[in-house]
């Protein structure tokens, strides 16, 4: 059976107020599955020039936003063989906090 490429696995928007608001979308990708070599990061400029691979457990060590860390731990989840009944969605977008699944 095929893997798609990348795979959706979360949605958030941050809270209004902030200077820097996003709505992001987070997607993992299987690490054969992209082209080229992809520990090379030799084109990439700016932040994008601080680029590395972390193993998931390093990665969820850091220091990290509370959303990171939310993403990060439905990663693992799946990564450990869990089933996601939907895209986690945590929406910021109104006056109250709303989290929901994406179906």
């Amino acid at each position: 059976m095929d893997r798609p490429s990348l795979r959706f696995v979360f949605r958030a928007i941050t809270p209004p107020g902030r200077s820097r608001r996003f709505d992001a979308r987070f997607l993992v990708a299987h690490a054969e599955g992209p082209e080229g070599d992809g520990d090379d990061f030799s084109a990439a400029s700016g932040e994008l020039s601080h680029l590395r691979w972390l193993p998931l457990p390093q990665a969820r060590a850091l220091d990290l936003p509370f959303i990171t860390e939310v993403v990060l731990a439905e990663v693992a989840a799946l990564v450990a063989g869990g089933d996601q009944p939907g895209v986690p969605f945590f929406d910021n977008s109104g006056a109250t906090p709303q989290f929901r699944r994406l179906v």
